[in-house]
């Protein structure tokens, strides 16, 4: 009786996929490594500062605010493609109050408070961003195990 002997042949095309030289390997390597640092600094950028929030229409920078302290608020009407979408940046954070889009997404998302957030009206072209560090009371962690 005959047997079979070949192997898989999506095994075979994984095995010549991964064959490759020392320089290969070398250059993979020193691609891994570069984006893990590339990373970290991305993530450094964004927490650096105190926290201040952007609004922007397109690639267009409209605003930079502070994160007021409390009490006080501000309420910015940002001018985008289809109409006025108003921000509202007060101590608990940053949410969009209003918005001609028909989806209504960006209002719906809620208060964003930490950086690195951010919110997008796609339809009208604004986004909001935080960035630096967020506030000590909401440096808290999002969770713990035992």
């Amino acid at each position: 009786m005959a047997t079979l002997t070949a192997q898989h042949p999506s095994r075979q095309s994984l095995r010549a996929l991964l064959a490759g030289t020392w320089a290969d390997r070398v250059l993979l390597l020193l691609a891994v490594v570069a984006i893990v640092f590339s990373w970290q600094w991305i993530q450094a950028e964004i927490g650096a500062g105190p926290p201040m929030v952007s609004v922007y229409h397109d690639d267009m920078l409209l605003a930079v605010y502070p994160l007021p302290e409390r009490g006080n608020s501000i309420r910015f009407q940002a001018e985008g493609d289809i109409g006025i979408s108003e921000v509202v940046i007060d101590e608990h954070g940053v949410h969009m109050a209003s918005s001609p889009c028909t989806s209504q997404r960006c209002v719906l998302s809620g208060t964003h408070r930490h950086a690195g957030d951010i919110i997008a009206c796609v339809p009208n072209h604004i986004l909001v961003s935080i960035r630096g560090q967020s506030s000590p009371e909401h440096a808290a962690f999002d969770a713990l195990a035992e």
